[in-house]
This record gives C-alpha cells, structure tokens and sequence, in this order.
C-alpha cells in the first residue's frame, strides 16, 4: 500500500512539475526580450547616462581649455572736450586703444593644464565604460542565478508539500512516521525562508541590473556556465596589471596636471604687458589745429606679489598626489595578487564539480524515487539525498558567480591590456 501510494505521488509530481515549469517558461519566452552577455554589455554601453555626462565633461574642458589660450580683448577710450582761454574757445579730442599681452609661454602653460585635465577625463570615461559593462555582466549572472535557485526551491517545496500531504492522509501513524512528519514539516519552513531570500536577491540583482539596460520589465538570460577554465600565470597577470591598469594610468595623468598647474603658477609673476596707441587733436584757432600721435607701454612689476603663497599651494598639491600615487599603485597590485588567488582556488573547484554533473544528480534522485517507490529505502535517507542534492547544485551556482565576480576584477584590474566585450573568457588570452 505504502509503495504504491508513493509511486502514484512521483508521477503527479513529475507530471506537475513538468507541466508548470514548462508553462511557466513558455509565457516568460513569450513576454520577454531575450539578451545574450555580448547584448547586455553593449545595451548597457548604449544607454548609460553616466558615459554621455562624462563625453560631456571631456568635451567642456576641451573647450575651456581653447578659452584658456584666448587673447583678450583689447579696450578702447575715447575723450572728448573744451579749451578754453584768452584766445581759444576750441573742442579737444582723445583716442586710445590697448591691447593686453600675456607675457611668452603663459597661455601655453594654462592651456596645458586643461589638456591634461581632459586627457584624465577621457581615462576616467573608458574606465567608466569598462566598470559598467562588466558590474551589467556580474548583476546578469547574479539574477541569472538567483532565478535558477527559486525555481529549484520551490520545486523542493513543491515535492515535500506532496510528501507531506501524504504523510498525514495516513490513517495510523507509529511514533517513527510522527517524527518523520515532523521532519518533513521542519524542512518546508526551512525551505520557505529559503525561497524568500532567493526571490529577494534575484529582485535586488535585477533590479540593479536593470539600471545598466532601462527595460519595462523582466527579460530572459541566455548566458553560459564558465567551463574549460585555464590557470592564469601570476606574474604574467600581474605585469598586465601595471602596463593597462587604469587607475594607475590616471594617476599618472593627474601627476601630469598638477605638474603643469605649478609650472603655471610660477610663471604667474612674470608680467603682463599692455601696449596703447593714442591720437590726440586740440582745434586751436591761434595758432593753429594741435595734434599728437603716440604710444606707451605698460609693465606691471612684481615686486609685492611674487605669488609665492600659490606656489607653495600647487607644490603641496603635487607632493599630497605623489604620495597617493604610491598608496593606488600598491594597493592596485595587492588587490590583483588577492583577486588571482581567489580565481585559482574557485577555478580548481570546476574539477570537482561542473556544469556536466548536474544531470548526474538529477538522475541519482530518480533513481531514489524509483527506489523509494519500491521500499528499499527509508524516508530519511531519501531525504538526505534530496538535500545533499541541493546542496551540491547550489553550490555549484555559487561558485560560478563566484567565478564571475573575480573574473570581473580581473578584466577591470588589467584594464587596457585587454579588451571586454561580453566575452569572460579574455582574462585567459596571453
């Protein structure tokens, strides 16, 4: 009677099962849009408004830095008067224009500051692109994944549901059943808070993912388990890191600036010259019409303001950014040393468990149903198996975002050594 009850049970479920999972899929498909890793990375790419309000910045500085090498404008004054004495009763008139000049070299200065400011903007930018492709990428695996875990959870919570719907149909029930329906009900709450936490990350994971894509609603994922993954030589790695790294190439660029924001201050003492030509006509009636042709220069003298205070500041500035410098590139480099050993170690547990094994366990289980059905094992131990079996295909989920995640600061970490468009497998190209 029990073997039969529990057969007449595996059918339903498989039959439920497939038919739910299979409808449920089936709206989905024909709901959503469909993205691959590649069209993620250029959706998110395409669409971030982070990156144009960067092009944006780039192309202002540019354009302060054009203004920055701008003569100014010269000024122009004019007089207008009367003479008069014993003799003349007569209009006097006075033109002046003057025209400033920078002393040699100073607007080359100022000009080379913007320039090296957009050149660190451009960094920033390119950096920025590569951080939201690949942060798009790791929230894609992380709903992804999240997704795959609700549905193998509520599969779970469906299948004990049935089990213990069973178990209480039961007209007698010994101690032992009582306990093993105690059992099932135990892990139904268990599993319950654990579907609960698994639908909340994949609702966090899509909703952060959907700030890189900007869809209406929910899409679906056509993305692959990383397999056939290579060791990564260290010092290789490392060496990209230092030659394509960013961060330390903006620092670099920023030391550039503030270089040529000192050699800039000091050349701000250096005067200014203006040069003014005047014509000046008094209509005298005796003797006669006056007038004068002229010029002048004009040189301030830096003998009070020598600037010494603005100096000193653009010094401290780049001695502050000299030392932070150092700190970035050690931290850089410890980071990469972290984030490669982290990649060794989950990368060798692919040969212990992979993608290939997961229908493996799958057909364990039925094998246990079947034998289950027949009575030749207990519930408990069949419960066991069911358990490990989650167990070991979660972590098996787990490890590969895992993967991803360190995959992700790898590329970041190497920066423009390598080129990431949607392809996780270029951390590997020598």
């Amino acid at each position: 009677m029990l073997a039969q009850s529990l057969l007449a049970y595996i059918l339903f479920l498989d039959s439920y099962e497939t038919q739910t999972l299979g409808s449920t899929l089936q709206a989905k498909q024909n709901e959503a849009r469909t993205y691959t890793l590649p069209q993620i990375v250029s959706r998110a790419e395409e669409t971030s408004e982070l990156l144009r309000a960067q092009r944006l910045k780039v192309a202002s500085t540019e354009a302060q830095g054009r203004q920055a090498r701008a003569w100014q404008n010269p000024s122009l004054s004019a007089e207008l008067g009367r003479l008069r004495d014993t003799q003349n009763n007569a209009m006097t008139y006075d033109f002046r224009i003057t025209q400033p000049l920078f002393f040699p070299g100073k607007l080359a200065k100022q000009y080379e500051i913007y320039q090296r400011e957009k050149d660190f903007l451009e960094l920033e930018a390119l950096d920025l692109q590569n951080i939201i492709k690949l942060e798009a990428s790791y929230y894609a695996y992380a709903y992804f994944i999240a997704e795959l875990k609700s549905r193998t959870i509520t599969s779970r919570i469906e299948r004990i549901s049935l089990m213990r719907t069973y178990m209480r149909a039961q007209a007698f029930a010994s101690p032992a059943k009582i306990v093993q329906r105690n059992i099932v009900s135990n892990q139904l709450i268990a599993l319950q808070k654990s579907l609960n936490a698994s639908l909340a990350e994949a609702e966090s994971s899509w909703q952060r993912l959907n700030i890189y894509l900007n869809e209406p609603q929910k899409i679906e994922l056509q993305l692959s388990w990383l397999t056939g993954l290579r060791d990564i030589d260290r010092e290789k790695f490392l060496a990209k890191v230092k030659a394509g790294n960013r961060r330390l190439k903006s620092r670099r660029l920023l030391l550039a600036r503030l270089e040529a924001e000192l050699a800039y201050q000091k050349s701000v003492p250096l005067p200014d010259v203006s040069i003014t030509a005047f014509y000046r006509r008094e209509a005298l009636e005796i003797p006669g019409a006056n007038q004068f042709y002229g010029g002048a220069v004009n040189i301030p003298l830096p003998l009070v303001n020598t600037n010494r205070a603005g100096i000193e500041a653009a010094e401290k500035r780049l001695e502050a950014a000299r030392a932070e410098s150092e700190f970035t590139e050690r931290e850089i480099m410890q980071t990469a040393n972290a984030v490669h050993a982290e990649y060794s170690q989950k990368r060798k547990l692919l040969a212990d468990f992979h993608a290939e094994q997961i229908p493996k366990l799958e057909q364990q289980m039925r094998y246990a149903d079947r034998e289950l059905k027949l009575g030749r094992i207990d519930l408990l131990s069949y419960l066991e198996l069911e358990l490990q079996t989650h167990e070991a295909i979660q972590a098996f989920y787990d490890n590969q975002l895992e993967l991803v995640r360190a995959i992700t600061q790898m590329i970041h970490l190497m920066g423009e050594s390598v080129e990431y468009n949607g392809d996780l497998y270029v951390v590997q190209v020598d």
